[in-house]
C-alpha cells in the first residue's frame, strides 16, 4: 500500500498546535463577546440591544463547540471492540452523507472485504467526515470508492472525490486541528479522522490525484485468512 506508506499526516508537535488553534479560536470569540457587551452597557434602543445580545449567544455557542471538538481530539474516548462488517459500515455512512448532502453521488464498488479492524460505528465517523469534505468541496461532488487489494494482512479502502483536490499549501497540515479554507468552519473534521485512525493504531493518508481531487486511503480490515495465516506462521516457527 504505497499511498499508505508515502503520505502519513506529521504529528509532531500536534499537542501544542491544538493549544494554540484552540486558544487563537476562543480568544476571537471573547472579543467578540467583550465587543457586544460594552455596547450594551454603554445603553441603545431595544432592538439594537436584542440583536447584540443574539450576537453573544452565538460566539458562546462557538465557543462550547470549539471546547466539545478539543476535548475529543485530546481526550478521545474508549471504543468497543471490533463489529459488523466492512459493506453494512461503508453503506451505512453513505446513505447518512447522501441524507446530508442529498448532490452527493457515491459509487461504491469493494472488491475486498474483511474483518473490521475498528469498531463499524468509529469508521462510520471516519467515513462521515471524509465524505462531508467531498460535499462540501464541489455543487456537485462524486465519490468512488473502493478497496485495495489485501497486502501485509490488512485491506485499505480508498475514496476518491471529484473536488478540486486540497490547496498544495495545505495538505501537509489538511488533518492539524483549526486548519481550514472555508469560511465558517472550525477545521476538526480531519483532526478527527487522524485521531480515530491513530487511536486504533491504523495508518490512512490524503493526497490529491493526478487526474485531479483528493484521494483518502484508509486501514480498514483483515484479509480474510490473515489471522489464520498469522497463527500457522507462529506455529511453524516454534518447531525451528
Amino acid at each position: 500500500m504505497t499511498m499508505l506508506a508515502s503520505a502519513q499526516m506529521d504529528r509532531s508537535g500536534r499537542p501544542g498546535r491544538l493549544m494554540r488553534g484552540y486558544l487563537h479560536k476562543t480568544s476571537n470569540n471573547l472579543c467578540g463577546i467583550k465587543g457586544y457587551a460594552s455596547l450594551i452597557v454603554a445603553g441603545a434602543d431595544e432592538q439594537r440591544t436584542t440583536t447584540w445580545a443574539r450576537r453573544i449567544l452565538a460566539e458562546v455557542a462557538q465557543m462550547e463547540a470549539v471546547q466539545r471538538s478539543v476535548q475529543d481530539l485530546a481526550f478521545p474516548r474508549p471504543s468497543s471492540a471490533p463489529d459488523g462488517t466492512l459493506d453494512a459500515a461503508v453503506g451505512a455512512s453513505v446513505a447518512e452523507a447522501r441524507r446530508v448532502h442529498p448532490r452527493l453521488v457515491a459509487k461504491v464498488c469493494l472488491g475486498a472485504t474483511g474483518a473490521l479492524l475498528l469498531p463499524a460505528r468509529d469508521l462510520q465517523l471516519v467515513l462521515g467526515e471524509l465524505l462531508a469534505n467531498a460535499a462540501e468541496a464541489a455543487a456537485s461532488a462524486r465519490v468512488a470508492i473502493t478497496t485495495v487489494a489485501p497486502r501485509d494482512g490488512r485491506v485499505a479502502l480508498l475514496l476518491a472525490d471529484s473536488g478540486p483536490g486540497l490547496p498544495r499549501e495545505i495538505l501537509p497540515e489538511a488533518a492539524e486541528p483549526f486548519v481550514t479554507t472555508k469560511a465558517g468552519h472550525l477545521g476538526i473534521g480531519l483532526a478527527r479522522v487522524d485521531t480515530i485512525m491513530q487511536m486504533h493504531g491504523l495508518a490512512w493518508s490524503l493526497a490529491n490525484a493526478d487526474e485531479g481531487g483528493a484521494v483518502a486511503c484508509l486501514e480498514v480490515a483483515s484479509a480474510p485468512g490473515a489471522a489464520r495465516r498469522a497463527a500457522s506462521g507462529a506455529q511453524k516457527g516454534s518447531h525451528v
